[in-house]
């Protein structure tokens, strides 16, 4: 088995964490790839780093944005329209991978004849502190089919952890409309009911930082409000688009509405904007 493996890297201002990054890809034990380059016109110094890989063989695609998009998500995008490979890494700019992480993914994917492999994901700072993150949807077998409630409930915390069947983007349709959601949307767009494995024999490490977008922590009360308004809006097409239960509609509905009003203050809730999100709120629950 020696299929191509497409690897996008979205860039935008992390040049601090960005050679780690790229040094985690370029040195794979697996070598049968190519590399996507997106700057989404990052201000930093990043530009400095990447351009002594613009013209390395394995690089096929070297892009810098003339404006930034203001979305990872359209980066991803960009990247799907170019990939040649039979699979597909993104490899995020401020994480980092074992260097065997390709080679050991496919083994996996081959073992397990599965669409998309999930490695061993870890959790961590710029203290040296590292935290597994897991999953229920591995808690009985390590190799499941995404149902609709898995789906939904994301079982991919970290898209740098996941290496895919390239022919899944064609799936994916909407995600690129969101703004901070739009990774749960791409895995239930492109994986709902293919086959994903956990692969515990090789580690992707993931930065999650106080002021990573991966985290609720530290927002504004208007991003928490855009956080559930996305979230809804993404429910609602799903249950438009699936035989998704009003229970499992409202349980969603309600956990992401929880989510961003427990991490508002008590004198963010007294605004007029949090008022407007509770009612939303309320009108969107489903009568049984």
């Amino acid at each position: 088995m020696n299929p191509l493996v497409s690897i996008i890297l979205p860039n935008y201002n992390h040049a601090s964490f960005l050679q780690e990054r790229l040094d985690s890809i370029f040195n794979q034990t697996y070598t049968n790839i190519e590399v996507i380059i997106l700057d989404d016109c990052s201000t930093d110094s990043s530009l400095e780093l990447l351009e002594a890989y613009k013209n390395h063989p394995r690089v096929s695609h070297f892009i810098v944005n003339s404006t930034n998009t203001g979305s990872p998500f359209k980066q991803w995008q960009k990247g799907f329209n170019l990939v040649k490979g039979d699979f597909i890494w993104i490899a995020e700019s401020d994480d980092k991978a074992e260097l065997n992480f390709i080679e050991k993914q496919l083994e996996a994917i081959q073992l397990y004849s599965s669409d998309v492999v999930v490695a061993k994901t870890l959790n961590f700072n710029e203290k040296g502190v590292f935290d597994e993150v897991n999953h229920p949807t591995f808690k009985n077998s390590q190799n499941e089919i995404l149902n609709l409630q898995e789906v939904l409930y994301c079982p991919i915390l970290n898209v740098s952890a996941v290496i895919f069947k390239s022919h899944l983007c064609k799936f994916a349709k909407t995600f690129t409309t969101y703004n901070i959601i739009g990774d749960r949307v791409f895995y239930h767009e492109a994986f709902l009911n293919y086959s994903i494995v956990k692969n515990d024999s090789t580690v992707s490490y993931f930065r999650k930082s106080g002021d990573s977008v991966s985290t609720l922590s530290n927002r504004s009360k208007t991003y928490y409000k855009n956080y559930f308004l996305e979230h809804l809006k993404f429910i609602k097409h799903v249950k438009k688009t699936s035989n998704l239960s009003t229970g499992l509609f409202n349980t969603y509905v309600t956990r992401f509405f929880n989510r961003a009003r427990y991490r508002m203050s008590r004198k963010e809730k007294l605004n007029a904007n949090y008022l407007k999100m509770y009612i939303t709120y309320k009108l969107n629950l489903k009568r049984s």
